[in-house]
């Protein structure tokens, strides 16, 4: 009796087809974002294989490869693909038809779909898809997320989405069979820490191109819709304004003065800076100071070696690619730090040169903390004779914390529940109370938003049936216990 009533446990409900709809749906969207994204298909050209790069993809493949990575990395404690459960497989074979294209609720009755299920046919689709090659990255790469890990690299928005989107379906295959033991509950945190902590091939700078049809209505726009930084959004209003008058007495003959655009962001780790220099960068193109606008993002290491003549090649390729937009180098006080033998000098000499001989093509901002950029600015005449424009940042407000948390939130696809709110002000306000120098701000709300959401799914995991409510609520016992989590987030100093 036990054996005749198990297929009917693993049976597809037109619920739960419509549960698959609504991820698929929202998923294909952030896909076809991705797909008009040029700072994306740049960044993934990178990590394909010599004999990919003459091949057109799209980020339905790439998203593909890594819902393989879900369920390879899941169903990896049974002995055979037999034995894996019906739905799991469904799963699998449902996003692989509609990331194509092909909507199996459109093309099949409920009924025909639970025969598909139960039929030998399933394992062979299965098989199909673990051969089907996606595309072909790099040998690093080859058993690893590749969205997240490109979207990482590139600081792009629907990051938070896609990783989201790939948590909720490891939790809904984990939870097909009604049941979840101890070792398939170790296994779904290893899955969630590989997801959210990808592994990243790097080239040691990020480019950030202008969005297309960008204007400086759409920039001034978002700049305004930042939380906080009401000092940093007046200045930045203030310059936008006097750099239109200069542009105006331009063009009527008139003379102008000497518009220097390099500047200095001071200021805690997480707290927009590269955010408002990317911004920076459309706003100057927008202007007519700049010819494209684009951000090149890098630090001591994409411009130092360790051997002789090695710094010069690595600083000026940087600068040459940042040419027509902004080089942006966080914490650049790194590169007077090394000591006598040390090779950061040599890349700020040639900084300080190339500068000078592409002024009217070349903005550069450096950022840090306050108190070691003053010193690295006052290290050198010629860095002090080149950046006079400063900015100031400050530690977020509890209400900014909160906002932030809350953005994250909302970009995830999840609910907050008034309780889980309520005991999430308690943290910040404790946190707050015990803020330090090297507090992340917005980085320290994500990492307590990505422990939140594995909370999350370990709640969630086993109970049945599972609803897009459940996958999409984070409630009271999802937040971690305060007192523990205030002190994990303080760890590193007391100071206010």
């Amino acid at each position: 009796m036990k054996n005749e009533t198990k297929p009917l446990a693993l049976t597809i409900s037109t619920e739960y087809i419509d549960l698959l709809k609504i991820e698929s749906d929202k998923i294909l969207i952030n896909c076809k974002q991705l797909n008009g994204n040029k700072a994306f298909l740049s960044s993934f050209n990178t990590i394909l294989n010599s004999d990919s790069h003459n091949i057109s993809y799209k980020a339905e493949h790439v998203l593909l490869h890594d819902l393989l990575i879900v369920f390879n990395e899941l169903t990896a404690t049974y002995k055979t693909l037999t034995e894996v459960p019906a739905k799991v497989k469904f799963i699998l074979i449902y996003f692989y038809e509609r990331l194509q294209g092909k909507d199996l609720s459109k093309s099949f009755d409920i009924k025909m779909i639970n025969k598909l299920v139960q039929s030998p046919q399933l394992d062979k689709n299965v098989k199909l898809i673990q051969k089907t090659a996606f595309f072909h990255p790099i040998k690093e790469m080859e058993n690893e997320f590749i969205l997240p890990s490109v979207l990482t690299k590139i600081k792009e928005d629907n990051l938070l989405s896609i990783t989201s989107f790939l948590n909720r379906i490891a939790a809904l295959m984990l939870n097909a069979d009604d049941k979840i033991t101890n070792e398939e509950g170790i296994v779904l945190k290893t899955v969630s820490d590989k997801i959210n902590n990808p592994k990243i091939i790097v080239d040691k700078a990020i480019y950030s191109q202008v969005p297309e049809n960008d204007t400086l209505e759409i920039v001034m726009a978002e700049l305004n819709e930042l939380i906080g930084l009401k000092e940093v959004k007046k200045s930045i209003e203030d310059l936008t304004n006097f750099l239109k008058v200069q542009k105006l007495r331009e063009l009527k003959g008139l003379k102008t003065s000497n518009n220097s655009l390099h500047a200095v962001f001071m200021g805690p780790p997480g707290t927009g800076k590269t955010t408002v220099a990317r911004m920076l960068g459309r706003i100057y193109k927008h202007l007519g100071y700049l010819e494209s606008g684009h951000l090149i993002e890098t630090d001591r290491a994409g411009l130092v070696a360790g051997y002789v003549g090695q710094t010069a090649i690595k600083t000026e390729e940087i600068i040459q690619s940042a040419l027509g937009g902004v080089l942006f180098i966080d914490e650049a006080y790194s590169l007077t730090s090394g000591g006598l033998n040390d090779f950061g000098g040599e890349a700020i000499e040639i900084l300080l040169k190339r500068m000078e001989d592409q002024r009217s093509n070349l903005v550069v901002i450096v950022a840090g903390y306050p108190d070691e950029m003053e010193t690295f600015i006052q290290s050198n005449p010629g860095l002090q004779s080149r950046f006079n424009r400063y900015f100031k940042y400050n530690h977020f407000s509890v209400d900014g914390l909160l906002k932030i948390f809350k953005l994250y939130v909302k970009k995830a696809d999840f609910n907050l529940t008034a309780n889980a709110e309520e005991k999430l002000l308690e943290i910040l306000e404790r946190v707050h109370k015990k803020i330090h120098k090297g507090f992340g701000n917005a980085r320290t709300m994500r990492n307590l938003f990505e422990k939140i959401i594995e909370r999350q799914a370990n709640r969630i995991v086993s109970i049945v049936p599972i609803t897009e409510e459940i996958l999409i609520t984070l409630k009271e016992e999802d937040i971690p216990e305060i007192l523990k989590t205030v002190k994990e987030i303080t760890i590193f100093g007391e100071e206010n």
